[in-house]
């Protein structure tokens, strides 16, 4: 019996004793797996996209006027022929190929031009616009801002050759990262391309496109010839890259499918 009941004390005090350790190591191991740090997620292949601001070259408030009528295909100075229903303009020093950007203070419309001739000959009045971007202003121009981009010069500070001179539908400049543009058309007349962009953007409203302009390699004319100088791509850009509001130096990261 003493033999026996010696027997039952030990394994009971052995088995505290076995719970007690297991207790300890596993209170340790719950401690000691708070400190490991969580496996990161494998990379995924990602290629970075970006949209810049971009600053104008010229800015200059005042009046503007129009001209059509009998000046409808004549030649302007810089060897094109002037069309009342493009989007172009005259302006007495811009280099030709300058995209204004022109704003009517008065009705806060605004309307993109291309410089295609010298002018206007009153002193008062700073823009000469054609017949079709005076209307898109809605108003008497009498109050308008004129904003100027200078392609070669607002590419010229940036090392990477892939990001052009772009604008939204709504006029906004940047610089934007052409290899991510899915290309829709490309002409070397700004009017066409620009109608172009006004047409897609009212079938496809849920769908950013953008006008890029990039220097025509094979262009052989002298600074006083416009025709043929640059390539005007019409391009929807993917919807992830642009800010909806705000214009901002972003480094945007999409997957890849």
């Amino acid at each position: 019996m003493i033999y026996s009941y010696l027997t039952r004390t030990r394994l009971l005090r052995f088995g505290i004793f076995v719970a007690v350790i297991t207790s300890i190591l596993s209170i340790r191991h719950i401690l000691l797996a708070q400190d490991i740090p969580p496996v990161p997620p494998e990379p995924v292949a990602k290629v970075s996209v970006r949209s810049l601001p971009v600053e104008s070259q010229y800015y200059q408030s005042g009046k503007a006027s129009w001209y059509g009528g009998e000046f409808h295909n004549r030649k302007t100075a810089s060897g094109v022929s002037f069309d009342m229903n493009g989007f172009t303009a005259a302006h007495r020093k811009l280099p030709f190929g300058a995209i204004v950007v022109v704003t009517d203070l008065q009705t806060g419309k605004k309307t993109m031009v291309c410089v295609t001739d010298r002018g206007p000959f009153m002193k008062s009045k700073i823009l000469d616009l054609s017949r079709k971007a005076a209307q898109e202003l809605g108003g008497d121009l009498q109050k308008i801002v004129a904003e100027a981009f200078i392609p070669e010069y607002c590419c010229a500070t940036q090392s990477d050759t892939s990001l052009r001179l772009s604008f939204l539908s709504d006029c906004t400049p940047l610089l934007l990262d052409f290899s991510i543009c899915s290309i829709v058309d490309s002409t070397t007349d700004f009017s066409r391309a620009i109608k172009l962009q006004k047409e897609l953007t009212a079938a496809s409203p849920d769908i950013q496109y953008a006008l890029s302009i990039i220097p025509n390699p094979s262009f052989a004319g002298s600074e006083r010839t416009l025709a043929g100088k640059y390539i005007y791509f019409v391009s929807a850009v993917l919807s992830n890259v642009l800010p909806h509001e705000e214009i901002t130096s972003i480094d945007v990261q999409r997957q890849d499918p």
